[in-house]
């Protein structure tokens, strides 16, 4: 008959490489997230430029425009 195999004795020893698991994860993720800042930012300076030819959009004077009017010392507090 066959035995199965048996778990290893060195538990100590799987959860380090769980840890170096979680460890890569996080820095992957980190990388991920730097890239993607930069390929936005490189699209909206593209945008920018030859889209809006370095001009403000005219939605974006809209937005301030709502924002100050919504954002009041009784809904926002002071400084």
């Amino acid at each position: 008959m066959i035995k199965p195999a048996e778990a290893p004795e060195q538990p100590d020893t799987l959860f380090s490489e769980i840890g170096l698991i979680q460890s890569t994860r996080q820095r992957a993720a980190v990388v991920v997230n730097a890239e993607l800042t930069r390929l936005y930012w490189q699209v909206g300076e593209r945008i920018n430029t030859e889209v809006l030819k370095g001009e403000r959009a005219d939605y974006g004077k809209q937005v301030v425009i709502n924002l100050s009017r919504s954002s009041s010392p009784a809904t926002m507090g002071k400084g």
